[in-house]
């Protein structure tokens, strides 16, 4: 289990918006620095993650009125506090189509209310809470990119241009879900069951580029400097 390996990692664990999160390893500001100079991992599991189904024209229509902007397959879109995912056809060989959200648990019930009231309205579609299902992990820093290549998220040819913003990947034997949310971080998400032997395949990839365990203080300090543009 995940919780383990973070655990035996040294994670110092604190209530955050109503769930339990790693907030740092020790030095939230070491933390920091790893993530501007190398590479971080961080869990991100506590994030709401849901899943919606349904035919591809009203699944368009929801996501339209949900966000204000047209999501195709493989593509994102950050709209509302929350990042919405094409991820192409629910499986092969029906024309049922699938969208993953992800999300801060602050706002996670009121937009998982929000599409269920408004899918219960729109015939075929269907709207899962994912959130206990999937394990979430983080890959954020400098050395993002070159630890996504290693580990085939780019594909053969090892370039990010190559990929959607959305994307599967294999990881760890099984299928993984990226979403590269900027050149400084990506999100994995895969089942929970396998998510901590994950987490280790991701740090086994970072090693050559210094990768460190960080926590959500850390992150959240990351993300000011990413929106402010300030990186050294």
């Amino acid at each position: 289990m995940l919780a383990g390996v973070l655990e035996r990692a040294g994670a110092v664990f604190a209530p955050r918006r109503g769930g339990t999160v790693a907030v740092s390893y020790g030095s939230a500001a070491g933390e920091l620095a790893a993530c501007v100079s190398a590479t971080g991992i961080a869990d991100s599991s506590q994030l709401t993650k849901l899943e919606i189904f349904g035919p591809a024209t009203r699944l368009a229509e929801l996501i339209r009125h949900a966000t204000g902007s047209v999501l195709a397959p493989g593509g994102v879109i950050n709209a509302g506090g929350a990042w919405w995912c094409g991820a192409g056809a629910a499986s092969p060989g029906l024309h049922a189509q699938r969208v993953v959200v992800l999300c801060d648990p602050s706002i996670g019930f009121n937009v998982h209310e929000l599409l269920t009231a408004r899918g219960a309205r729109m015939a075929g579609i269907a709207v899962r809470d994912r959130s206990l299902n999937w394990g979430a992990i983080t890959v954020i820093g400098a050395a993002t990119r070159p630890v996504l290549a290693s580990l085939g998220v780019f594909g053969p040819s090892g370039d990010p241009r190559d990929v959607a913003p959305f994307a599967s990947a294999e990881l760890a034997g099984v299928e993984a879900l990226w979403l590269l949310q900027s050149e400084h971080r990506a999100l994995a998400l895969v089942p929970g069951s396998v998510a901590g032997t994950a987490w280790r395949a991701i740090e086994r990839a970072g090693q050559p580029h210094r990768m460190c365990c960080v926590g959500q203080d850390a992150i959240a300090r990351y993300e000011l400097l990413e929106r402010r543009d300030l990186f050294v």
